[in-house]
């Protein structure tokens, strides 16, 4: 399966192109930095949504890498879907790139099984990545932030830096420490937390940016509901 991505340097400026043969799809959860946030967020899922307590932190899921999508238009089943903004790990060529995805998931589905409620849900994607060199020393300044669209009415959803979740290094040393070579893959970061709780919207939108290097990266995409009942 091959990928594509354009790069953006300062002022959203055109730098290059990347394109390989995508190896896998792994998603990160609860990596938050703060880890005793990290242990009320679980306390949280298991209460509200029945979600079982992972057994180590953080975690990290395998999924088809088919699941990866740009398309704008998706569909996805049932009414209690969700996505949320994440920064994208990519190792390629020598080089660590920075990216924008959603880690579309469906919450009922997440309250039997994380994994399944993960592999089931598209992962939209950003088209433009950062290199991480360009960002590296200034981190902790950028944020991300996220919306949903709920009956024409555009909700604020998530807001924070990504100095709330785990380093970019500490990410990747677990990954290679758990599941070996991740050249060529793209890592779903974690995320920052919601503003208030689970909401469900017919669009989701979604940004990074970087004020010193005046550079954003933006996702977008509607969610159209596909029925759980038999036609």
């Amino acid at each position: 399966m091959k990928i594509k991505f354009e790069v953006k340097g300062k002022n959203d400026s055109f730098v290059g192109k990347i394109e390989f043969d995508l190896k896998r799809l792994l998603i990160v959860g609860y990596s938050g930095s703060n880890v005793e946030k990290i242990m009320a967020h679980i306390k949280e899922l298991k209460e509200h949504l029945g979600v079982p307590e992972p057994k180590k932190i953080p975690t990290i899921f395998e999924c088809s890498k088919e699941l990866l999508t740009t398309e704008r238009n998706i569909k996805f089943v049932g009414d209690m879907t969700s996505g949320e903004v994440e920064f994208l790990i990519i190792k390629h060529s020598n080089e660590i790139y920075i990216g924008i995805g959603s880690d579309h998931t469906d919450r009922k589905l997440e309250s039997i099984s994380v994994p399944k409620a993960k592999q089931i849900c598209p992962k939209p994607i950003g088209k433009e990545v950062w290199l991480y060199k360009d960002i590296k020393e200034h981190w902790n300044e950028i944020e991300a932030e996220s919306y949903q669209n709920i009956k024409g009415e555009k909700i604020l959803y998530q807001k924070g830096k990504l100095s709330e979740i785990l380093p970019v290094e500490k990410i990747i040393s677990e990954l290679e420490n758990r599941v070996g070579d991740i050249e060529d893959s793209i890592i779903f970061s974690g995320t920052v937390p919601l503003i208030s709780t689970f909401k469900y919207g017919d669009e989701f939108i979604c940004k990074i940016y970087d004020k010193k290097n005046n550079s954003t990266l933006n996702l977008n995409y509607e969610i159209n509901q596909i029925s759980e009942e038999e036609k």
